[in-house]
Order: C-alpha cells, then structure tokens, then sequence
C-alpha cells in the first residue's frame, strides 16, 4: 500500500540522511503507518489517485459513489453497454433503476500536507525507539532512563502500539473519513 509520505520526507523532518538499506526500512515503516492512518480514517482512500469498478443498483436514477475525493465517472454500463449518465457531486444519474456498473477514477494526485505529516510523525518515533533499541511500541513511553535501565509507560502502557489521540482521530475521521467501501478495483 502507498504510504503518504517517502523516506525523504521523514529525513527532512528528522534532520537526517538515510542509508539504502535505512531508506527500505522506512519506506516500509511509512506503509505500515499509512494503513494505520486510512483504518482510522474508515479505509476512505485519499491517495494515490485509482480506478475501480462496483456494481450498483441505483434507486431513483441515483448512484451514489462510495469513495470520496472523485476525479471522475469513467463509464456507466448495463450490460457491457454504455448508459447515458449525469455526474453530480459524488453521485451519478441514470433512467433507469435497474443493475448498472460504474467505473470512477478518485483520490488525490498528491497527498495532503496533514497525512504526510501524520504519517512521518508516526514513523519518526519508532526510528527512534528502535535507533535506541527499546523496540517497536509506539505511543505511551513517558521515560527512560539510562543507568540500571529503566522504562516506563503511562497508563500502564495503555497507549503502546500505533495510537493517535481521541482528537486527531476525530479530525482524521471528520476530514477524509468515508463509510462507503468500494469492492473492486482495476489496477
């Protein structure tokens, strides 16, 4: 799955240079983080641009098209034959009711500054923690200390893993969050 920002943005960020073998890593880290962020966002797809077909049954004329951020209504078909068809905001019309399939093309051509930054502010604590070799847990790590090791956690390490606050889960959702599900694409 794309990730919403490269390793070269994470290194801006960090004030860093990535090795090769570094820049694999983190590039995987950025995927990993990015399908956390789209979970927390309802699987809305925001980025990169894609192609998908579903079956509809449109009631009234009416489609409505279950992703948001729509570039555009490729085809609607019946059959393998083209339905004439009006695009309205995130829905498309026909005139008839009866079983139809659409092709949309949705996402953004780049993606937003708020997801790259997420995305590599995730990534960046687990560079660090893992640079510090204290492993992979993200989120909840309120000290450490370096003589007679020692670690610990708030809440009791409620906020280990990949966690984001309530609010920025509210905003995630509010702001590219979807309850349509698309169940096909074309590559």
């Amino acid at each position: 799955m794309t990730a919403f920002a490269t390793h070269e943005d994470l290194a801006k960020r960090m004030k860093r240079t990535f090795t090769p073998d570094e820049q694999e890593w983190v590039t995987e880290l950025l995927e990993d983080a990015a399908s956390f962020l789209r979970g927390c966002m309802g699987r809305a797809w925001v980025y990169p641009v894609a192609t998908s077909t579903f079956t509809a049954w449109p009631s009234g004329g009416r489609v409505d098209l279950p992703q948001p951020f729509v570039v555009s209504v490729d085809a609607v078909t019946r059959d393998g034959v083209p339905v004439a068809f009006t695009r309205r905001e995130d829905a498309v019309y026909t005139r008839y009711d009866d079983e139809c399939q659409v092709t949309f093309t949705y996402g953004m051509p780049e993606p937003p500054k708020d997801l790259v930054g997420f995305n590599t502010a995730l990534v960046s604590q687990t560079v660090t923690l893992v640079e510090a070799e204290l492993g992979l847990s993200i989120g909840g790590l309120s000290s450490v200390a370096l003589d007679d090791f020692k670690i610990a956690f708030a809440d009791g390490g409620a906020l280990t893993g990949l966690t984001l606050p309530e609010h920025t889960l509210r905003y995630l959702q509010n702001a590219y969050g979807s309850t349509g599900w698309v169940v096909g694409s074309a590559p």
